[in-house]
């Protein structure tokens, strides 16, 4: 791994606001029953400090670190006539195998885009995709961010509201849909943990992987508009990505 510890996108991701849009007692592991049972989360949706945390405390509950090479960055994967890998890293480390697998992600490289005289800017630059791990104070400050993806729309209300003035620079709108985020009730977390089995194979079952997702069965328009309004307008409020999942064919149909 090229992180100097366990974690992966938590482990890079540190930009204000950073937060997974999967309800946190889905978003972790199901191989231990002891581990789900242990660990407490604290929101509806974890913040990223909060599942960084699970992370490393999963790594030394099972001693997973003896088995990780940290600052370790493959620079070359050689496959061979007699069905070997041979993998390199920057140190010069050559490891050899029967099986490889590839568990770098489709977002591992960050966008850092180049604009004309930033060069010349006198003042902080940051990229939310490699946020520096000490602290970033914006108070008293006036900050512009540039771009509304989804680092962006976690990071602005947060930055906002520390800055002294906040800017956005953005080229192309996009809607955004509310977590509704909470903290958890003892209830609902304990409803969860005794339905553990249940809750991992509707997961695995789902065509999201999220057993909280529930799929509509009909298309946008094989209903009436008031059915329509009112599915949308439920799972709004409702807040996640349910939202996404109201009819069968959201992604499908042009229209």
């Amino acid at each position: 791994d090229e992180a100097s510890g366990v974690g992966g996108t938590w482990y890079w991701n540190r930009y204000p606001g950073a937060r997974c849009d999967v309800e946190s007692m889905e978003y972790s592991y199901s191989f231990s029953d002891e581990l789900q049972q242990e660990w407490e989360w604290t929101d509806k949706f974890s913040t990223q400090p909060e599942i960084l945390k699970y992370a490393n405390h999963v790594a030394d509950r099972f001693d997973l670190r003896k088995d990780i090479r940290f600052s370790s960055r493959v620079e070359s994967i050689m496959f061979s006539d007699d069905n070997m890998w041979t993998i390199k890293t920057d140190s010069g480390e050559v490891y050899q195998s029967r099986y490889c697998v590839m568990a770098t992600g489709t977002r591992s490289s960050i966008n850092e885009p180049k604009f004309d005289g930033v060069d010349s800017f006198n003042g902080d630059w940051h990229v939310t995709g490699r946020w520096p791990h000490k602290t970033v104070d914006f108070t008293g400050k006036k900050v512009g961010i540039i771009g509304t993806g989804s680092s962006a729309v976690q990071a602005i209300p947060v930055i906002a509201a520390q800055s002294k003035e906040l800017t956005v620079f953005q080229r192309t709108p996009n809607y955004s849909i509310p977590a509704r985020n909470r903290p958890l009730a003892a209830e609902e977390i304990h409803k969860i943990k005794a339905s553990y089995p249940d809750v991992r194979n509707r997961a695995r079952e789902n065509r999201a992987g999220i057993a909280s997702m529930v799929f509509g069965d009909r298309g946008v328009f094989d209903v009436g508009e008031a059915e329509r309004n009112y599915e949308f307008e439920r799972r709004w409020q409702e807040g996640g990505t349910n939202f996404l999942a109201a009819f069968d064919d959201v992604g499908l149909d042009f229209d």
